[in-house]
């Protein structure tokens, strides 16, 4: 057996395994398949995972320290699902494990993300001449991640059975430690997919490419840069995806604050809304909202002070 189908073989039969328990598996499909296919590309003649090959992996890929600890986290996975399978592949050990910091998010202006919009909207990707091409699919697939404060690996795994366009609901499944939730879309997003529906057709996947399969965070991470560049936003603040959700969470609480409503009282139905286990995570954003903002009476400083320590964002830890 090739190194090719031994690799891909295992890891699709390790993908419909964690399915049938219930297991969400965009994140691997994302992360995983890019490294094998550089094993085989660059280690055709090898029977085996290496550590040779892990290292000039990280070499190659340009990971960031948290992005490179969640691909060993899931790697490690994978290899051991090779070795329980008789394969004799390299394990990740301890020494890989890299330890994660918090990111700085980057906090748009609204000239900023008037702009980054403007640029997706008027994106033409490569089409390759099929259909659900790159610019229909990613107006959508942004503003779902600004507009409901999605975490970039869950669009991938909506399925269209998943989106109520009638309602506006959209069911989150398991996600960030594996939990299920439930939103509700605002009418002009509601609207906005209902449009989306009636281009794409039939599928299985809400975001779905012309081969069956959905689209990936990898892709929408590489095209990321490009729209924040051309955008006219300065790479040196290094706006990640992610900072769609935070500039949310935080948009959410300065309208809340301007519109005289207690924000402790709210606090925790955002937390649910945007599938945090712990309210802490939600408290995080009161930090990134202007100094004037921040001392509103809105706030309940005692009450935030007893709750809230010097943590991270469930979403950076």
């Amino acid at each position: 057996m090739t190194l090719d189908k031994e690799l891909n073989d295992a890891f699709e039969e390790m993908m419909k395994y964690r399915q049938s328990i219930g297991y969400a598996t965009a994140t691997y499909r994302s992360s995983v398949p890019p490294f094998i296919n550089f094993c085989v590309k660059n280690h055709p003649l090898s029977a085996r995972i290496t550590q040779e090959m892990v290292d000039e992996w990280l070499i190659y890929y340009p990971y960031t320290v948290n992005s490179k600890a969640a691909f060993l986290s899931l790697l490690r996975e994978y290899t051991k699902y090779l070795n329980f399978l008789g394969y004799d592949d390299y394990i990740p050990d301890d020494d890989y494990v890299v330890k994660r910091i918090a990111f700085n998010p980057y906090l748009f202006t609204d000239d900023e993300l008037s702009g980054l919009f403007k640029t997706i909207d008027s994106y033409v990707g490569k089409t390759c001449g099929k259909r659900y091409l790159p610019e229909i699919v990613l107006p959508v697939y942004s503003r779902l991640l600004y507009c409901c404060g999605l975490r970039p690996q869950e669009p991938p795994a909506i399925r269209t059975e998943d989106v109520n366009l009638i309602t506006g609901d959209v069911y989150i499944r398991q996600s960030k430690r594996h939990k299920d939730r439930h939103i509700i879309m605002s009418e002009d997003m509601r609207a906005l997919c209902q449009k989306y529906d009636s281009v794409a057709g039939k599928r299985q996947w809400f975001f779905q490419k012309w081969d069956g399969t959905p689209y990936e965070t990898s892709w929408y991470n590489q095209v990321w840069r490009n729209l924040i560049s051309k955008s006219g936003i300065s790479w040196k603040g290094a706006p990640r995806p992610y900072d769609l959700r935070h500039a949310f969470a935080s948009r959410n609480i300065i309208r809340w604050i301007n519109n005289g409503k207690d924000v402790m009282e709210l606090l925790p139905y955002l937390s649910a809304y945007m599938g945090h286990s712990e309210l802490t995570s939600t408290l995080y954003y009161i930090h990134l909202l202007p100094e004037n903002l921040r001392r509103s009476k809105a706030i309940d400083w005692d009450l935030l002070s007893q709750v809230y320590g010097k943590g991270v964002p469930e979403d950076e830890d």
